[in-house]
């Protein structure tokens, strides 16, 4: 709404605009908000994927007994006289890590058994060549134990769909500001709780509730970008706060390479992120709850704080505030009831939109996770692997940026989706001694599940009207968490299957979400709807109505 003020004092409206209309769609104010969503977005990706280096893939064999040191057996010759060689999951020969033959000393020299049954190590020693103090080799979680560590990536994976769905209702029943600081607090206390830690179970509680708190923060972040900018800004703004996790992705293996021990790395990883508690200067609550929940004086006086910061002209800023709130507190709000998933399933053309992106969001999800945490398996070195897996993110967003800008969402969505089902089966295609050829595929794949996950984040909303726009993210959000559970399991996956499995038919899914993509409504170029009416007329790809501007004078 604008408003100007004549000289008897009187102020005269006309159009009914929004607030950002009268503070500016962007500037000093929604800046240090931005920030702020920024380094949460690094938080979260640093936290997300600590376990890769907590807990890597570290060659191992049955440890030498202290009979067996005391004269001074080498490596070389224990492995060649008491390590059985077994194939491994490509085929090739290796020594055994889990197994040993029955061994014994003799006059000094070791003899073993060869005929007989191996049996199961007891303890182990470790090639520390590239890792130092992990918690595989502190917590012996090889062999038997060694799918606790995939099942600590499922549990922080767990907390994030809690954390999806709980605090996006908390946020809009207690406030945005409100849901942020209890999230700041709840990542510290359990970050720095993690270092406490004295076996892999205690580690997985505690991350638990670091998720439910990191995740909340990443999650939240763009919903309070979308209510304090405006329309022109929003894509902008919502794109680019993901380039926090980008860059944390980046510089994680430099980090860990340069601290080795798994208990440094969690404090390095954690101890920046006190800054986080800026919060509660930064953060205010955002002016589309207050207004939605009528809080029209505190409405009021951050509305006049965002102008101030935005060096608007106040006299003009006041005048257009007093008109703003005064027309929306003389508006009588009809309570709109609260749409579900149920409401959103319950219109054929909708529902069959929702079941295509969320098979969309699952398979994608598991690609996405599958190549990241994956990249110990790749091999080559560790660190600059997982590097260009997060390096290939930078570009991406803005190539799909400019991509979604002339050729719209949906056709980036299936290109993306398409190319990374061929990226991952031809990883499977490659001999396994061409690494680079593998590496080359895992970061292309990585490249396009990315720009996959990004535009799914734009598109969903747009085909879906405005009184489900947010169940329909969140519940698209719900499977994409489904997708990642199963991710970190791909070792073991391929252990009871075969090598290609885990691969090639997510690939040859991917392939298939693209044909399913080609069926959804374009939304280039298009009004988007309102209603569930609208919805279903644009779910079939018919034109919906625009509706005309609202006026209102003073």
């Amino acid at each position: 709404m604008t408003a100007s003020v004549k000289a008897n004092g009187a102020v005269e409206s006309s159009v009914v605009k929004e607030y950002t209309d009268i503070i500016g769609g962007h500037g000093r104010y929604q800046f240090a908000i931005f920030m702020f969503t920024f380094f949460c977005s690094a938080a979260h990706c640093l936290h997300d994927f600590t376990m890769t280096f907590f807990a890597p893939n570290m060659d191992h064999w049955c440890a030498r007994p202290p009979q067996v040191l005391e004269v001074n057996i080498s490596v070389e010759l224990w492995k060649n006289i008491s390590i059985p060689l077994v194939k491994d999951r490509t085929g090739h020969y290796e020594y055994s890590q889990c197994t040993m033959y029955n061994t014994s000393l003799q006059n000094g020299s070791l003899y073993s058994d060869t005929g007989a049954d191996v049996i199961k190590c007891t303890a182990w020693e470790y090639d520390r060549s590239v890792y130092n103090n992990t918690m595989v080799d502190e917590w012996n979680l090889v062999c038997d134990d060694d799918w606790l560590i995939s099942m600590s990536k499922t549990i922080y994976m767990v907390a994030f769909l809690f954390s999806s769905s709980i605090s996006g209702q908390l946020s809009d029943r207690f406030g945005r500001r409100r849901v942020m600081i209890g999230c700041v607090c709840d990542f510290l206390l359990f970050s720095f709780l993690t270092l406490l830690s004295s076996n892999i179970l205690m580690l997985m509680l505690f991350r638990f509730f670091m998720a439910l708190g990191a995740t909340s923060l990443y999650t939240n972040a763009p919903v309070i970008l979308a209510e304090i900018l405006s329309e022109k800004y929003r894509f902008i703004y919502c794109y680019t706060y993901k380039y926090g996790w980008t860059i944390a992705y980046m510089l994680m293996p430099y980090i860990a390479w340069l601290v080795t021990d798994w208990w440094w790395l969690q404090l390095a990883f954690t101890v920046p992120w006190l800054s986080l508690l800026c919060v509660f200067w930064v953060v205010p609550e955002t002016p589309r709850w207050l207004l939605t929940k009528g809080k029209f004086k505190e409405l009021e006086e951050l509305l006049l704080t965002a102008a101030k910061r935005n060096g608007k002209d106040m006299n003009q800023a006041k005048a257009n505030i007093s008109v703003y709130i005064n027309y929306h507190s003389q508006i009588e709000h009809k309570e709109e009831e609260n749409k579900t998933v149920l409401d959103l399933l319950r219109i054929p053309a909708l529902r069959r939109n929702a079941f295509f992106l969320y098979f969309c969001w699952f398979i994608n999800s598991y690609i996405y996770y599958a190549l990241s945490y994956n990249t110990n398996d790749l091999g080559g070195n560790p660190y600059w692997n997982f590097f260009l897996s997060g390096a290939v993110e930078f570009p991406e967003g803005i190539i799909f940026v400019v991509l979604c800008i002339y050729i719209g969402t949906r056709r980036c969505l299936l290109i993306a989706h398409v190319m990374s089902g061929l990226c991952l089966i031809a990883m499977v295609c490659v001999p396994a001694d061409i690494v680079w050829l593998t590496v080359f595929f895992s970061m292309a794949g990585k490249f396009f599940s990315s720009a996959s996950f990004d535009t799914l984040f734009v598109y969903t909303p747009e085909i879906f009207p405005t009184v489900v726009r947010n169940v329909a993210l969140g519940s698209g959000s719900t499977f994409a968490r489904i997708g990642a559970l199963i991710a970190p399991f791909v070792r073991q996956l391929s252990d009871v299957t075969y090598p290609w499995v885990p691969m090639a038919i997510p690939g040859a899914m991917a392939i298939f979400s693209g044909y399913l993509i080609y069926l959804l409504p374009e939304t280039k170029g298009r009004a988007l709807p309102d209603t569930l009416e609208e919805g279903e007329r644009f779910a079939k790809n018919q034109e919906i109505r625009s509706k005309p501007e609202k006026k209102v004078t003073s």
